[in-house]
């Protein structure tokens, strides 16, 4: 019984509201295979079948539904399945073993343990936890970071959060119910600041992915603390249009409802806050552009990783320790001599190779970057130590690219090693110029503007490729379900008499894109057109736009279930083809 017990002492639910939880028995046949499980014929969860820890039944847990009848729900796979559905919240002896192992208590519906000085502290670290596998035994995971141990703490209260809403976290926007969470946990946040009277300058935010979202978030209102931000996901809605999250987060309102990080986090720089950003041009989901291209922000280091996203933050762990042993102790910093720094031009970048003096070569366990600036933002690219140690270079991978890097103000090689010491060696003068063999680009981490009467400019970046546009776009018809998108030769072009015969279709907002480009990434303009608007469905419609079967093939390639597209001349449908047969 001690395992019902404690589900009816969780949390109460509002009336007519339960949690359940779904475990498929058989899910080896249908392992990668999307599924939903309906409620009356709509969708209230779904995600990827993935195989569970060895020895345990699938299971999604914490699903909220609104009725106790099983008859009334339905899975759209050929699969048995079991739903238990009850008041109180599923959980597991691995995820009580847990919060046991790293003392997390709940508060009233704020769950985090606490670490470090509890009587009289002198600072704050306030931790926040990413996503572990959705079909994880240990649902709700804290960011404990056991590297930094009570030694580190002597001065400094950390508080680790926990995300215990939903099935695997809410971003802590909404609580099980759907309530704002943001007015309590800030409250939380102020009640132990002013506990203790601690500055607020002497406060750190820290998250990695999911974690970096919600510091984001929570740090609105101490524009005096720092931010450690590690592959934070800009736009949550743009995010979760992905497999795992479609049929779950991104159907939840309240994800999309908040004000988004990438908002928040333009307003922080305005405001020259603080902040350490870690992240990797080849992870797009999550960047939405904005990091890679943003500049001369006051009081911003961007720190750039090669690697995937989930690599980045075990990459650059070294220098995420130095930076919160800089915080917790203070800054320690020392030099060394970088003797010569060589460049190698390739087709669209620069790779560096830096020789450092004696004392360089000494320094382990470190990360190494090349610094530059980028107006007042700092900028550091990652490099990679060669097996002789007074070699630091860039791979393929780390190479920089002269149309955004800061190629022409390269000051230094850096180190930066996980007990808080800053190394700097500066460059040999006179300080190393790029090639002119690529052109630079006059670009900037502009925002898409739903209302834009005038022509905007817009960059999207993946990996290395670069691709702009200039658009304009205006709201239609408030009741509307569909974002139309008009690709022109020329964004003044006038497609007011265009007749387009839209059936059931009827536009929320009307976009004109000229890409300056190309058609490459062009897949993703109109998937962030269609997010931001909120609209069912995407119309895109091509207008003259030159080799028309590049154009096609690239807009087939819109990630988005709803979508068509539209040829306005019969010269183009005729070009088009069979092309088009799956476009309609």
């Amino acid at each position: 019984m001690e395992g019902s017990f404690r589900r009816l002492a969780s949390e109460s639910l509002p009336s007519g509201t339960y949690f359940a939880r779904l475990r498929i028995p058989e899910w080896q046949k249908h392992i990668g295979r999307a599924f939903r499980l309906l409620q009356d014929g709509q969708i209230i969860y779904g995600n990827l079948i993935e195989a569970p820890a060895r020895g345990f039944p699938l299971e999604y847990r914490n699903i909220i539904v609104t009725s106790k009848d099983p008859a009334r729900f339905s899975l759209d796979i050929d699969a048995p399945y079991e739903l238990t559905i009850g008041r109180g919240a599923f959980t597991t002896p691995q995820q009580i073993k847990y919060d046991h192992q790293y003392g997390v208590e709940q508060h009233g519906d704020i769950y985090y343990s606490l670490r470090g000085n509890t009587v009289n502290p002198r600072k704050l670290l306030l931790t926040f936890p990413g996503f572990g596998p959705s079909t994880s035994r240990v649902s709700y995971a804290v960011s404990y970071l056991k590297d930094i141990v009570d030694a580190d703490l002597k001065d400094t209260l950390m508080v680790c959060f926990q995300d215990r809403y939903l099935s695997a976290g809410s971003y802590m926007v909404a609580d099980n119910a759907g309530r704002p969470l943001f007015d309590r946990v800030t409250q939380a946040i102020e009640e132990l600041r002013a506990r203790y009277d601690i500055d607020p300058a002497r406060m750190l935010f820290f998250g990695a992915s999911k974690g970096g979202s919600i510091a984001i978030h929570y740090a609105k209102d101490f524009p005096a603390a720092q931010l450690l931000l590690a592959v934070p996901q800009m736009n949550l809605p743009y995010y979760f249009n992905k497999p795992f999250f479609r049929d779950n987060l991104f159907l939840n309102s309240a994800l999309r409802d908040i004000e988004q990080p990438e908002h928040n986090l333009r307003r922080y720089f305005r405001e020259g806050r603080k902040i350490d950003y870690f992240y990797t041009n080849s992870d797009e989901l999550s960047n939405h552009s904005l990091i890679e291209l943003v500049k001369d922000v006051p009081n911003l280091t961007k720190y750039r990783v090669d690697g995937e996203h989930s690599s980045v933050a075990r990459t650059a762990l070294p220098a995420m320790l130095g930076i919160i042993r800089g915080f917790l102790r203070g800054p320690q910093h020392q030099t060394f001599s970088c003797e010569e720094i060589r460049a190698f031009p390739q087709e669209h970048g620069i790779q560096l190779q830096a020789r450092v003096d004696q004392t360089g070569s000494k320094i382990n366990e470190a990360n190494w970057f090349i610094e530059g600036w980028l107006g007042s933002t700092r900028f550091r690219q990652l490099i990679s130590q060669h097996s002789y140690g007074f070699l630091k270079y860039t791979t393929e991978s780390q190479q920089l690219y002269p149309a955004y890097d800061p190629t022409d103000t390269l000051a230094a090689v850096v180190a930066i090693e996980p007990a808080g010491t800053l190394w700097t060696g500066r460059l040999p003068s006179p300080t190393f110029k790029a090639s002119g063999h690529v052109e630079r680009c006059d670009v900037d981490a502009s925002t898409l503007e739903l209302e834009a009467k005038h022509s905007q400019p817009y960059v999207v970046l993946e990996g290395d490729r670069l691709s702009r546009y200039l658009y304009r776009c205006s709201p239609a018809n408030v009741d509307g379900d569909t974002m139309e998108i008009h690709f022109v030769a020329d964004v003044e072009s006038d497609i007011s008499m265009i007749t387009i015969d839209r059936g059931s279709h009827r536009a929320s907002h009307i976009a004109v894109v000229q890409p300056l480009d190309g058609w490459e990434l062009a897949d993703l303009m109109p998937l962030r057109f269609v997010i931001a608007s909120g609209a069912r469905r995407l119309l895109m419609v091509l207008h003259d736009v030159g080799p028309i079967k590049e154009a096609v093939e690239a807009l087939q390639a819109v990630d988005w279930p709803e979508s068509s597209i539209m040829l306005t001349t019969a010269e183009d449908i005729a070009a088009a083809g069979e092309m088009m047969a799956d476009a309609y």
